[in-house]
């Protein structure tokens, strides 16, 4: 069946739900399908019992079912439907997201046109997995194209041409997350601390926004000086989603200006994004160049 990738958010983690602007991309080296084969599955054992799951929390919402052919999903599902995914879990990359997405293409009555219209079901649908989910990933995984969250919700359809500017990596930090406790733990503090709430809205979220811009419109002359500034406004603002054991790296990179890194997502642990102008570089960690 169908592969589906998973995603990575350049930015806008966290301060999307605060009104910034957002960037995703597809990342097809970690991918999601629906298979007959789930003993195959690397990451998820008990994949027919969560499809299950999520077949029973459609057909309990009176408004998401409508969007779905259920008899068809639950047919699949007697036939021991299952999923493989190398796509890990907690690490932000989308995973759950992936897996609605194949879920959606294969049980979903319509194909709807409208970004929006889409992004509305399937965040309905991954909120199974999250309790609340804006449907981003999955939206990205199904279009497997790059999306831009302002005013609304865009597909980029030109070429996002960093590679000749600066090469992009992940750095895995080899530490699972959940992505739900950290948002609730950031727009708590945004909602609370008017200081911290003063820096994202003067600070943080221009500069953020500033890089969404550059990325779309491929100009590059100041990106890795925004990169630097963003890099340096989340160690001084967000050292709690850095793992301590990365402090020093991080700062290293500041410091030597060869290689800058920031949060992937939520933060917390899964992986780090990281940013550096020389691909050939020899950098203090193992990383997956993207």
């Amino acid at each position: 069946m169908k592969s589906f990738s998973s995603k990575i958010l350049l930015l806008g983690e966290h301060i999307v739900n605060l009104g910034a602007e957002a960037l995703a991309i597809p990342y097809d080296s970690f991918y999601c399908k629906l298979s007959y084969d789930a003993l195959h599955n690397d990451f998820v054992n008990e994949s027919p019992d969560i499809l299950r799951a999520i077949k029973a929390y459609i057909a309990k919402d009176e408004d998401l079912r409508k969007h779905y052919h259920l008899e068809l999903f639950e047919q699949d599902l007697a036939k021991d439907l299952g999923f493989h995914m190398n796509i890990p879990i907690g690490y932000g990359l989308g995973s759950s997201g992936a897996l609605v997405a194949a879920v959606f293409d294969r049980y979903g009555k319509r194909k709807y046109k409208k970004e929006d219209t889409l992004k509305k079901i399937l965040g309905q649908t991954e909120s199974f997995f999250h309790g609340k989910s804006s449907g981003l990933d999955p939206l990205v995984s199904y279009l497997n194209c790059n999306v831009w969250i302002g005013s609304e919700t865009k597909v980029v359809k030109q070429e996002l041409d960093w590679k000749s500017h600066f090469e992009i990596f992940l750095v895995n930090t080899n530490q699972p997350r959940k992505t739900g406790p950290l948002v609730e733990a950031f727009l708590e503090k945004a909602s609370n601390d008017e200081l911290f709430n003063a820096i994202l809205m003067e600070e943080l979220i221009p500069t953020s926004n500033k890089l969404v811009s550059n990325f779309l419109h491929n100009n590059h002359d100041d990106t890795m000086t925004h990169i630097e500034e963003l890099s340096t406004l989340q160690l001084r603002h967000f050292q709690e989603l850095i793992l301590p054991e990365h402090i020093d790296l991080w700062m290293l990179g500041l410091a030597s200006k060869e290689y800058y890194l920031k949060i992937c997502g939520a933060g917390g642990g899964g992986f780090m994004l990281g940013f550096t102008n020389d691909k050939n570089i020899k950098l203090p960690f193992e990383v997956i160049w993207i």
